[in-house]
């Protein structure tokens, strides 16, 4: 089990990591394309808007989650999303949800477009979401008010009405138009609603939510649907200490339930971009990264953010099943005494078991740089303090040695210092999934030698993968099958 889950993390975070925008949104991108809806799911594509709110968790249906699926990107344009539509359509999604055309408009950092070219743009993606998938759903939002100096508010007036006189004049059931200009002003005001003037706390989304539900915009086989967020959620909402990104995503954790099946995974932006739930096949598999840039928080204040989630709001909260945490990069990697950075790390464990003392705790090791100097003085000792914690309910997943290549880190899986990129399994996968239909089978089972894992795998397929199937085995990766025994992952 522990070797499984070793090489599990070793590659599922190879999806999940940025520093600029770019290599960011690539990332994402690369995860997207091999993970698929479901049929039936419940799309959101947009920029950081989308991107950094945990939108599955935000609503609850009378037989549990919805099938929502989050497919924003911090930083991307309208032909980014564009280019990688077809990864999102692959099964017939049953609603759409977009906002773009914020960073398109940027005259710095963005594409300085004008609002006829946004809306050039926006009427192709809808053709061909139409086209692709004619029952769907789509929804389009407005522009949101924001107070940034690279965004003239002159271009995405004219955007919102373009888009809105688009909407009108096709003058078709399934194309639908979302004003929340109005009612998210506020977020250029800063104050409870924005932290920065262009993104969202909890506050604003609790707004944007209670208008899903009061207009009806999630109806469907799952039921009544309610919002996540308390109606108080401006005055109950709590940062830790936080500000910025990191603040705004503490106060959506402050008021989200836990359930005692949830596993909560704490970390850097590494952890944030990776949409575990789907990786892992599991709703209970709750993302708690935190927000921009590289390294992540400071061990103190990845201890505000586990301060912030477990905060005594008007949710539910009880002890989850399990809580996972990979921290502790932009220390490991510096100049700080490393014995001051292994007691702030002890500091954030006590934070987890005091709020969780019956949860499996497990901690993550770091994965290695291209510099082999900071490899083997910093980041390989401070994963050899890692992998020798206690008490017993902490377990360490070495996710360090899986990338290594002599003291450098394998250049398949990292580029430059830092990134994180899919190796040739994962692109290999991607490749062979799409010529297969996803679905689930029988519990996993244990393999006999010299057998491939077709009846066997949750997938039913030869090659089982975790990232095609979303439960999968971890080791079916070879087309003859496996020479050895080995035991199927299904968390």
């Amino acid at each position: 089990m522990k070797k499984s889950l070793t090489l599990l993390f070793a590659a599922l975070l190879a999806f999940a990591a940025a520093w600029a925008d770019e290599p960011f949104r690539k990332h994402r991108y690369d995860l997207f394309k091999v993970l698929p809806p479901a049929e039936g799911s419940i799309v959101f594509v947009g920029n950081s808007i989308t991107d950094m709110h945990p939108w599955v968790e935000s609503f609850r249906g009378d037989e549990g989650a919805l099938p929502i699926v989050n497919r924003g990107n911090s930083g991307t344009y309208s032909t980014e999303q564009s280019a990688n539509l077809e990864s999102y359509l692959v099964n017939k999604p049953e609603k759409f949800f977009m906002m773009i055309g914020t960073n398109d408009i940027a005259t710095s950092g963005g594409l300085n477009f004008e609002p006829a070219q946004v809306l050039a743009y926006v009427k192709s993606i809808v053709k061909r979401v139409h086209k692709r998938s004619p029952e769907t759903q789509v929804y389009l939002y407005s522009i949101l008010n924001n107070n940034t100096s690279n965004r003239p508010a002159e271009r995405w007036l004219e955007t919102n009405r373009l888009v809105k006189a688009f909407v009108d004049e096709t003058n078709e059931d399934w194309l639908n138009y979302i004003d929340l200009y109005d009612l998210l002003t506020d977020v250029a005001s800063g104050g409870v609603w924005s932290y920065d003037g262009l993104h969202l706390t909890a506050a604003s989304y609790q707004k944007w939510c209670e208008a899903f539900y009061e207009r009806g915009l999630l109806l469907g086989n799952w039921g009544t649907v309610h919002p996540t967020y308390p109606s108080n959620a401006s005055s109950s909402q709590q940062d830790g200490g936080l500000t910025g990104s990191h603040g705004m995503r503490a106060t959506y954790f402050s008021l989200l339930p836990i359930s005692s099946e949830d596993i909560l995974f704490f970390g850097d932006e590494e952890v944030k971009n990776g949409e575990w739930n789907e990786l892992f096949g599991n709703p209970h598999f709750k993302n708690r990264g935190s927000g921009w840039g590289y390294g992540g928080l400071s061990l103190t204040n990845m201890k505000k953010l586990v301060e912030a989630t477990f905060a005594r709001t008007e949710v539910d909260k009880l002890h989850p099943k399990a809580v996972l945490l990979y921290a502790g990069t932009s220390e490991a990697i510096g100049s700080d005494d490393l014995e001051t950075v292994k007691l702030n790390y002890i500091r954030v464990i006590e934070a987890i078991m005091a709020e969780a003392p019956e949860a499996r705790i497990f901690v993550i090791g770091l994965h290695p740089t291209n510099n082999a100097t900071i490899n083997t003085s910093r980041i390989a000792p401070f994963n050899a303090f890692l992998s020798e914690l206690g008490p017993d309910q902490v377990k360490y997943i070495d996710c360090y040695t899986p990338f290594l290549n002599g003291d450098v880190a394998d250049t398949k899986y990292i580029k430059s210092p830092h990134h994180l990129f899919p190796g040739r399994n994962l692109q290999r996968a991607d490749r062979r999934g799409r010529r297969r239909k996803h679905h689930t089978g029988r519990a996993p089972q244990r393999h006999r030698p010299g057998t491939d894992c077709r009846g066997y795998c949750p997938a039913g397929r030869r090659h089982g993968t975790i990232w095609r199937s979303r439960y999968g085995c971890i080791q079916c990766q070879s087309r003859g099958g496996l020479r050895t025994a080995h035991s199927c992952l299904y968390l």
